[in-house]
């Protein structure tokens, strides 16, 4: 293999990255670190000069922000990296825990024989769940799983490791504001070391932007559905949060459609 035959096997490497969609969407940091790395080796082994190199850097970031600005408007998504518990819709025990992507049903916990019963991955019409033990199949839309059968059940955010410490979901409304308003900022004034300090722990809070106002000043104070606070929270079983922070049951069919409130 010669130089340009190993630069654009190198580069189309670097390129697969960038496009994938997914990877991009689920953990925009480390995505974006990928790549830069990537880059940065092929400038150390000379099969890229530093203008190359900034130009494929700059497409990396392009990429970071897309991806930012479409988790902000899709704050609801199902994430590998995350722990869940799966509760039924209807009220009712636990099923389990999905955790990096695996489900561990209750029934079957210390089964040393079954050291889990499912898997959620992707196919070709989106987030699927497949039991090991049994035939059950499901689908995963948004933060709601679906069985085969017709069982409904939230997928309630519990957990996520952050550069392999795991942390449990922001809980106080007031923190989660400050939060906001900082990767408001932060987005507006592209500044990057903020956004991948405080992003990670903003997205595993029990809250989300409001459906109704989306958090747009001269329609947040007046909205019902947020009691003026500009958002709300996600799913969660009853009693989850504090009794401060839990707000009146809602009627809407979207996830996190719940009043908060402060004492």
């Amino acid at each position: 293999m010669n130089f340009e035959q190993a630069k654009a096997l190198r580069i189309k490497l670097w390129r697969d990255t960038l496009d994938e969609d997914d990877f991009r969407m689920q953990s925009p940091e480390v995505h974006r670190a990928r790549l830069l790395d990537a880059s940065a080796r092929l400038a150390e082994e000379g099969l890229i000069d530093r203008i190359e190199q900034f130009e494929m850097d700059e497409l990396a970031n392009a990429a970071y922000w897309l991806a930012v600005e479409e988790l902000h408007a899709k704050p609801v998504l199902f994430r590998p990296s995350y722990g869940y518990d799966v509760v039924p819709k209807s009220g009712g025990p636990r099923l389990g825990k999905i955790v990096h992507s695996i489900l561990r049903l209750d029934s079957s916990h210390g089964d040393r024989l079954r050291p889990y019963d499912g898997q959620v991955y992707r196919d070709e019409q989106g987030l699927a769940l497949r039991y090991s033990y049994a035939s059950t199949r499901g689908r995963v839309e948004g933060l709601t799983l679906t069985l085969d059968d017709g069982q409904e059940f939230d997928l309630i955010e519990t957990e996520r490791r952050v550069s392999g410490v795991v942390y449990q979901p922001i809980e106080d409304p007031d923190v989660y504001r400050w939060m906001l308003d900082v990767l408001q900022v932060a987005m507006e004034n592209k500044q990057l070391a903020i956004m991948q300090k405080v992003r990670p722990f903003f997205e595993l809070a029990r809250f989300a932007e409001c459906p109704s106002c989306n958090d747009r000043f001269g329609r947040r104070e007046d909205c019902a559905t947020c009691s003026g606070f500009g958002f709300v929270e996600k799913p969660r079983p009853p009693g989850k949060l504090p009794a401060a922070c839990q707000g009146q049951p809602s009627t809407a069919s979207q996830p996190g459609e719940q009043h908060v409130r402060r004492s």
